[in-house]
């Protein structure tokens, strides 16, 4: 019966309870209220049979709910019937059980409306009027009247609260299906918003790495080549050229590789309608002196350009747009890039390649006119700041955590060299240097920065080329030489073993010993995805053991005495603040067989036990895995894995899902949660095969650290936070 009870909803249930209350209020009353004999006996009876009729109804309506509406209907003539019959019995008009046809009234008008109670209220008006016909000589006509008009008094109030309520459902049913369909189309966008924002990223590269050709190549050649070269890296640019003006005609060409390219010989004439130039884009950029961009279909007029036509073949695309020294200037060359997208070029991109498109306009023209370099080195440097200073803004955009990590820094070195008695203005330059620390992290996968547990060589490795990354970007410009020169040693220790240069004591420049404890006390004292934060008078004493290994003692004395007042929140982390950032965090972090998370998010998860309140953790070991794949084969034993995880999440809806090392599983939640080997054996994945599952138990303590093992199945071990420890070259990323 208890597959069937939920398709009775709660107007089904009311019903059923008015009835139940309408069979104990006459039990009450014979109990309660003395009666004559007759009335007595009759009453037994009519409950009786009340009674046997009512439960005769709701079992067939509980063994065939089909049948649901037509029982009501059928049993609203029995009670009809039935209660005619006991009013008949009435031998004068005070008696008092024409009353159940307001309780009649009531019920069929709760369920059926307003209408049917109106329907109800009439028949039963018709059935006591007939009942009471041979008593209307002795009954006052203002009684009779006020009894009758008591069924519709009954019925209005009762039908319209009904009628309300199917109203009020019928909006929430709509509104439910309305937001279902928002949540998919919102999905959708969010998934088409990422692939897009990826694809941009990839140009913002391609674009500032040029801008950086621009200050760094020493000519005009180098520079055309190498930002042809950059284009066609780009992965959806397979070929690209640039064109030099002279006397109207292209007489000078570039592109990625000089030595073999696949245009044909120059010069293109440009103004001449019966030369095969003419009508290409490029020519039209030159004419027009505007950007230009035409399809495949279009781009196809221009293959008498090309040696061989079969070069730019599969491309989408063609975009030229005329070089100039400023957007007033006439052309003096034109830049081509030719893309294998299928959805062409992107509004923002068109925009980013035109702007760059100037840059290099603007770059050529400087190369042209030596005497003005002085004045383009200034103006460049200007413009440069801003580009920086958006090369933050993006690190910023792929983990949130580093917007506070360079501003709390920054904040901590300026306490720092305050204490020491450093100058304003060297001051001042420490607290740039701190800002831009981490700019260098720009060449960083997302894969290493968010990568939970131990480093492997080639991540290290990753991880140690950010201050060179940031030295070479900012270098180059006179206003950021010293900023860059504090930036690259910033992760120099003072024994020497640091990097990128191994700089020992007083070798490494002072603001640079400043910054490195500044950036480790942040490190140390916030919670990160690998390690839990430690509080500041730990903090301070990690700082002071490391003072001349891997500090500069007189740093980390002044350190120790202005950072022990600071304020830091307990809510600073590395997880996820966004929907953006959970996709991107999700990525990483989730195995690919089975999309569940995989195990360095349940080591993620198990250390930041303070921040996400989970208590219960029930581990899942698959026994027989290695006998059914040599039965079976991989790739069914794929497809089991696959079945059996969504059989666990469907179960388990609350809980977060993980398959680790292989053969287990992990269910973690924020409450106790009983998961029983019987039930998770008997998925349709594994029933009927060799396969069986343990369950193993823990309860979890932010108080605690855990470790994970795997030997024959899933290990999670519990130790004291002060008893744990991480991999040291992964915690020293300070």
């Amino acid at each position: 019966m208890s597959s069937l009870t939920p398709k009775l909803n709660q107007v089904d249930l009311t019903f059923l309870l008015l009835r139940v209350f309408s069979l104990v209020g006459g039990i009450a009353w014979l109990l309660l209220v003395p009666l004559p004999p007759r009335e007595e006996a009759i009453l037994i009876k009519a409950l009786i049979a009340f009674a046997v009729y009512s439960s005769l109804c709701y079992a067939i309506i509980f063994l065939r709910p089909a049948t649901l509406r037509k029982v009501y209907l059928g049993s609203l003539f029995l009670d009809l019937i039935f209660l005619s019959s006991l009013v008949h019995t009435e031998t004068s008009f005070a008696n008092s059980f024409f009353l159940g046809y307001y309780l009649l009234i009531c019920l069929h008008t709760i369920y059926f409306g307003l209408g049917f109670g109106l329907l109800v209220a009439t028949l039963s008006a018709i059935c006591y009027l007939g009942i009471v016909m041979p008593l209307l000589p002795t009954i006052a006509w203002t009684d009779l009247a006020m009894r009758i008009g008591f069924f519709y008094l009954i019925m209005v109030p009762v039908g319209l609260l009904s009628e309300k309520v199917k109203r009020d459902k019928e909006k929430v049913e709509h509104f439910n299906h309305t937001l279902a369909v928002k949540v998919v189309q919102r999905t959708e966008k969010i998934s088409n918003l990422l692939d897009r924002e990826r694809y941009l990223r990839e140009i913002l590269d391609t674009v500032a790495h040029i801008n950086k050709l621009l200050i760094t190549v020493p000519n005009i050649t180098a520079l055309l080549e190498s930002s042809c070269a950059r284009f066609v890296r780009h992965g959806h640019y397979g070929f690209s050229w640039i064109g030099l003006l002279q006397a109207n005609k292209v007489r000078t060409i570039y592109t990625s590789e000089p030595d073999t390219t696949t245009l044909a010989k120059p010069p293109f004439i440009v103004d001449d309608t019966n030369h095969a130039f003419y009508p290409t884009t490029a020519a039209r950029a030159i004419r027009d002196n505007r950007m230009v961009l035409a399809d495949k279909s279009r781009a196809e007029q221009n293959p008498t350009l090309w040696r061989d036509p079969t070069t730019i073949e599969g491309h989408q695309a063609v975009i030229s747009l005329p070089l100039r020294p400023n957007q007033a200037a006439e052309p003096f060359g034109v830049l081509t890039i030719y893309t294998w997208r299928k959805e062409g070029f992107e509004p923002e991109e068109k925009e980013m390649l035109d702007e760059l498109a100037g840059d290099i306009g603007f770059a050529i023209e400087s190369f042209r006119h030596k005497e003005s370099v002085a004045k383009l080195t200034a103006e460049r440097t200007a413009n440069y700041e801003e580009t920086i200073f958006s090369f933050v803004d993006m690190i910023e955009q792929r983990d949130t955590y580093t917007a506070g990590h360079t501003e709390r820094v920054a904040h901590y070195c300026q306490l720092i060299a305050r204490e020491m008695g450093l100058p304003f203005a060297q001051v001042k330059t420490l607290y740039k240097a701190a800002t831009l620390h981490d700019i260098g992290k720009i060449a960083t996968p997302d894969s290493v920065l968010l990568k939970p547990g131990n480093l492997t060589k080639l991540d290290y490795d990753l991880i140690k080329i950010h201050p060179f990354a940031g030295y070479e970007m900012l270098s180059n410009i006179a206003m950021y030489k010293d900023l860059a020169a504090i930036i690259l040693h910033h992760h120099e220790r003072h024994d020497g073993t640091g990097y990128p240069d191994g700089l020992k004591g007083d070798d490494i420049p002072l603001l640079s010993r400043i910054l490195s404890v500044g950036d480790a006390f942040d490190a140390i004292t916030t919670n990160r995805i690998y390690k839990a934060r430690k509080e500041i008078p730990e903090a301070l004493a990690e700082l002071a053991a490391m003072s001349g290994s891997q500090f500069h003692p007189d740093v980390v004395t002044a350190a120790v005495k202005v950072l022990a007042d600071v304020s830091i929140s307990n809510s600073i982390n590395q997880l996820p603040k966004s929907k953006l950032e959970r996709k991107r965090f999700s990525y990483f972090f989730n195995d690919k067989l089975t999309g569940l998370y995989n195990e360095d998010y349940l080591k993620i998860t198990l250390n930041n036990l303070d921040l996400n309140q989970y208590t219960c953790l029930n581990m899942i070991h698959m026994q027989n895995v290695p006998e059914y794949n040599k039965k079976h084969g991989w790739d069914r034993g794929n497809q089991l894995f696959r079945e059996f995880a969504a059989e666990l999440q469907a179960t388990f809806p609350h809980a977060l899902a993980f398959r680790a090392y292989g053969n287990d599983f992990a269910l973690i939640s924020t409450e106790h949660m009983e998961v029983e080997a019987p039930t998770l054996n008997a998925f349709a994945a594994i029933l009927d095969t060799e396969i069986t599952v343990e369950v193993s138990h823990i309860d979890l303590s932010a108080e605690k650290s855990y470790s994970i093992d795997k030997l024959e199945k899933l290990e999670i071990l519990a130790v004291d936070a002060e008893d744990a420890a991480w991999n040291t070259s992964h915690a020293s990323h300070y």
